[in-house]
């Protein structure tokens, strides 16, 4: 065999190896949530993502900070009070004073520790700090976990390394294609964890719940 056909099958087998990798399936039954959690909390891949998501927050305060301190004569009730003092907090002050900001104040999370629990699937949470993005990401791919483990399937999910995702999820049995789930960090603190296109995944999420708990 010529070595330049040696080299190129070797790099497709790597290839093939680092995309398998890449991904973990979670499989059905009262393990998944174990394998989710330590996917979250382990993956170096995920992990690397939600420190550069962190790293840009913080970015934004030092600009707000320094905003600050170049505006002398600051509205004491204002945003730009809001934003001096959120520079300088940090843990349960630091999110009390997000939540002053309008659309910041996170309801409360819903139970979802089965499908009858998750009428309808979060696609968005507001997240203060960023010690709690591991805990965020899974309450947003949990409905979408126990959905497929209702219908007898699984979710396969893979670091994503483009723009403000950070993870796909890929339904499998269903002609659907793979969920997006984003971390944006807000100019002002906190982040903001989203899927994309919400209302084609609540339609999605709705059609096949509702068929799942008919079986």
């Amino acid at each position: 065999m010529k070595p330049a056909l040696l080299a190129g099958l070797v790099f497709a087998v790597l290839g093939a190896q680092t995309a398998s990798a890449q991904s973990i399936r979670l499989p059905r039954g009262p393990k998944a949530e174990d394998v989710l959690r330590r996917f979250i909390e382990q993956d170096a891949r995920l992990k690397a993502r939600l420190a550069e998501a962190a790293q840009r927050e913080e970015s934004f305060l030092a600009e707000a900070r320094d905003s600050d301190l170049r505006d002398s004569i600051a509205d004491k009730s204002g945003p730009e009070e809001l934003k001096r003092r959120l520079a300088q907090a940090s843990g349960a002050r630091r999110e009390s004073i997000i939540e002053q900001f309008p659309g910041m104040k996170a309801p409360a999370a819903p139970v979802c520790r089965s499908l009858g629990d998750c009428a309808v699937p979060e696609l968005a949470l507001d997240v203060a700090d960023s010690a709690r993005l591991p805990d965020s990401v899974r309450q947003l791919v949990r409905p979408w976990m126990l959905l497929q483990q209702a219908r007898g399937s699984s979710v396969v999910i893979t670091p994503a390394q483009t723009g403000d995702a950070v993870l796909t999820l890929k339904l499998k049995g269903l002609d659907a294609a793979p969920l997006t789930l984003n971390v944006s960090p807000r100019l002002l603190g906190g982040f903001k964890v989203w899927f994309d296109s919400p209302l084609v995944l609540a339609s999605l999420y709705g059609r096949e719940r509702d068929a799942a708990l008919k079986r």
